[in-house]
């Protein structure tokens, strides 16, 4: 049996995107999570309360969001105000008057991390 160690995991963190009335953040471990791409896609699964970004692979006729030159102090924002009170609203979670944090999981199969919004995935 062999192991893939990352050392660096624990300085890095877990993967954990903030959701608030600016947008979507996304610390150093959902960062590099997802390879640090240039560009990202964004989508939402309306039924199971989940956002799923992935790297940027030129699919047609999708927004597209400026990911990597984005890096400040190891975070990234992406505005998304209008998405953020809906979602709000939608799933029940106040976060537009206090940020909230989630636990992201990586998807290795669709390269893709995914925030599933509810209580459960809250840090």
């Amino acid at each position: 049996m062999s192991y893939n160690f990352d050392f660096a995991y624990l300085k890095n963190g877990a993967p954990i995107v903030t959701l608030s009335s600016f947008g979507i953040a996304f610390n150093k471990g959902s960062i590099e999570s997802l390879g640090t791409p240039a560009q990202v896609v964004i989508g939402y699964d309306e039924k199971r309360h989940a956002i799923g970004v992935r790297a940027y692979t030129f699919e047609k006729g999708v927004p597209v969001y400026d990911f990597s030159s984005r890096i400040k102090n190891d975070w990234i924002r992406i505005g998304a105000k209008d998405f953020i009170k809906y979602l709000s609203k939608s799933v029940g979670i106040d976060f537009l008057t206090k940020a909230k944090q989630f636990l992201a999981e990586f998807d290795e199969e669709t390269k893709t991390l995914i925030i599933i919004v509810d209580e459960e995935h809250l840090k």
